[in-house]
């Protein structure tokens, strides 16, 4: 069924005549919001995309589906059985024996099928339904030139059975139904069962004949029905519809159907299509007047049946090439949704850039008014350190006599002193016992102050006439550097 947001766009061309039909709206009858119909009588080939494109104004091509009925005279129908339940093997035999029911190729042919059931445990009964392949992509290609894209190929009986199936729910009936819609030029004779169409057969004898040729038609089209049924039978389809039902609802039709009830003995109703469609008072005044001579029944019930259709005689080819057209365009969107992220990307790149420069040029303008008090802060701070590194190298030089006072025994006296900027120290001096020199390297040594003490030289001499002892002592400071420039450690060795 419909979605409640689709809309679809049914159309159907056939020899003589072109019918539109625009379906809004879901449910189990979607809403019929414009309708066409036009004879072709006198119109070339060449001139039917024009004719058809100027039919469409009005018909919201863009927003719908559009969907293609192929006219059931365009259609050859079997009924035949396949020794298979499966339904990928279903499918492939019906391909393979689909040659053997008509004298075209299997490459000339476009073939569909409904399954309507299992038969004998491991058989399955379908109905075949073969057109030529030329003829559908020729129909194809018209509605192309007119500006269609045709979503799906449809067969009209297959809808025709559904919609009167639910609309009448006739699934549960024990015996087929038989449904006569009688159109223009042609009736279609459709026998549904458990909803699906199980045989069908089109007539070449329509409204037109009947008004026409009057009683000679009728006998014809009475003919033509009873062979049908009898050929329904002789091929065990299934049982014998225990009903009939006219889709139209006019005076050749209530001929038709006392002539069926007293020379057929069938139970014939009439119950139109019309009743079973939602449509505006205008649409409905439309299909009384202005188009009392067509149909709509094919087009709108296959249509509003388009979604759970089993058949599709769209040409594979053709279906091939859509998909690919569909797939172009999903890497085209694909790769344009690329573009525009990247550039979406670039552009939230180039605006960051743009606001965080902005940002630095604002903190820039707003800090080079006082870059030259931090200068001067600087220069302040930098001169504060040299006269604090002054300072603290005078203090040093102070601690370090101030140490050596405090060790220095009495009987000793330096005669020179010398700290150079490494915190190298050179000690010469006079002791008036020569061991109290070693006794002064040890008690140096001893001091957290130096961090190594190395007697260099001891030499006896006359001093102011007595015999005493000259030295000379080198010492290294704790707080002085490396020789790779790192301070060292305080600890005593």
């Amino acid at each position: 069924m419909l979605n409640k947001s689709n809309e679809k766009i049914c159309i159907s061309l056939s020899e003589d005549v072109f019918k539109i039909v625009q379906l809004k709206g879901g449910g189990g009858a979607p809403k019929i919001s414009k309708i066409y119909a036009k004879e072709l009588k006198g119109v070339s080939e060449a001139d039917l995309p024009k004719q058809i494109h100027g039919a469409l104004k009005g018909f919201n091509t863009k927003g719908s589906e559009i969907v293609c009925i192929v006219p059931p005279s365009y259609v050859t129908t079997k009924n035949i059985e396949i020794p298979s339940v499966n339904q990928e093997e279903i499918k492939s035999i019906v391909s393979l024996q689909a040659g053997r029911h008509t004298p075209f190729s299997r490459d000339e042919i476009q073939i569909g099928f409904i399954n309507f059931g299992v038969y004998k445990t491991n058989f399955t009964k379908v109905l075949l339904t073969i057109a030529n392949r030329d003829r559908v992509k020729q129909q194809i290609n018209i509605f192309e030139k007119a500006g269609l894209t045709i979503k799906k190929v449809l067969f009209a009986p297959e809808g025709i059975a559904k919609m009167y199936a639910a609309a009448l729910n006739l699934k549960d009936e024990a015996l087929p139904t038989g449904i006569i819609n009688i159109g223009a030029q042609s009736t279609d004779f459709v026998v549904t069962y458990h909803g699906l169409a199980i045989s069908s057969r089109n007539i070449p004898v329509g409204r037109m004949q009947l008004s026409n040729e009057g009683a000679a038609a009728q006998d014809k089209l009475l003919d033509e029905l009873n062979k049908t049924i009898e050929s329904y039978k002789a091929e065990d389809i299934e049982q014998v519809p225990g009903n009939y039902i006219i889709t139209i609802d006019e005076e050749s039709s209530r001929q038709l159907q006392t002539a069926l009830r007293e020379k057929l003995s069938w139970n014939v109703e009439i119950i139109s299509y019309v009743d079973n469609v939602k449509a505006s008072q205008g649409i409905l005044k439309q299909l009384a007047s202005n188009y009392e001579l067509y149909s709509f029944a094919d087009i709108f019930s296959a249509g509003s049946e388009a979604d759970e259709a089993q058949i599709n005689l769209i040409p594979e080819e053709v279906q091939m090439q859509k998909n690919i057209e569909r797939q172009g365009k999903q890497v085209f969107q694909a790769a344009m949704s690329a573009i525009i992220v990247l550039v979406l990307f670039a552009s939230w790149q180039a605006s960051k850039l743009y606001f965080n420069t902005a940002y630095l040029n604002k903190l820039k303008d707003g800090f080079s008014s006082k870059h030259e008090e931090v200068v001067k802060l600087q220069t302040m701070s930098t001169r504060t350190k040299i006269i604090e590194s002054f300072l603290n190298s005078r203090m040093e030089t102070l601690d370090t006599i101030n140490e050596l006072y405090k060790n220095i025994p009495q009987e000793i006296y330096f005669t020179s002193l010398t700290l150079d900027e490494g915190g190298n120290i050179m000690i010469e001096g006079i002791s008036d016992i020569a061991s109290i020199v070693y006794n002064l390297g040890t008690s140096l040594k001893d001091s957290e102050s130096f961090k190594s003490v190395d007697v260099k030289s001891t030499t006896s001499k006359k001093d102011r006439g007595k015999d005493v002892s000259a030295f000379e002592i080198s010492l290294k400071l704790k707080s002085a550097a490396t020789d790779e420039g790192q301070p060292q450690d305080t600890t005593e060795e």
